[in-house]
């Protein structure tokens, strides 16, 4: 197990130097605790499951979880405390930042630019996080899911909890040999 800074430190380098979000974050998160080998596969897996159960709150959650099974509640403390108050004071400054530079051609190619790479890196968590599903015998079973969750998000515009609801009832009935 970590020390309470040696978990401080990952969760504050990770947390507040991964671009893209709460997914690219997790996914940078569990390269490092595979790495280290704080927490079991398993435990990774739970924590990110329940985090998703959070509206709104997603990495702030996984962060908690995660921290709670090396540390327990003063490791979750911990790990949202140096996730959250560095990167809220950096988008304090950069709204700030693009208030005065709103009307300035280098600002906004700059801003586009973070924008794509936002994307770009969202987009490849997303895929490392179900690529070991498709290596496995129940590989359809993940592609439909991933299929549908994009149909239902996209088309219906549901929110990530219903999409999460509907999945785990779909699970619930999918047998699986």
């Amino acid at each position: 197990m970590p020390t309470l800074r040696q978990l401080a430190a990952v969760f504050f380098r990770i947390g507040n130097t991964t671009l893209g979000g709460g997914d690219p974050t997790i996914a940078v998160l569990e390269r490092e605790f595979d790495r280290r080998r704080w927490i079991t596969p398993e435990q990774f897996t739970l924590a990110f499951g329940l985090s998703r159960v959070t509206p709104f709150t997603n990495l702030l959650a996984f962060c908690a979880g995660t921290a709670w099974f090396m540390l327990g509640m003063m490791g979750a403390i911990v790990a949202v405390l140096v996730v959250t108050i560095p990167s809220a004071a950096l988008v304090i400054w950069l709204t700030h930042i693009c208030e005065l530079g709103g009307a300035n051609r280098w600002a906004q190619a700059a801003i586009g630019g973070t924008v794509a790479a936002a994307v770009g890196t969202t987009l490849a968590a997303a895929l490392r996080m179900v690529q070991p599903q498709f290596g496995k015998s129940n590989w359809p079973w993940a592609a439909v899911v991933v299929i549908a969750a994009f149909v239902l998000s996209w088309t219906f515009a549901l929110s990530p909890v219903q999409i999460l609801g509907l999945a785990a009832v779909a699970g619930l009935f999918w047998t699986r040999s």
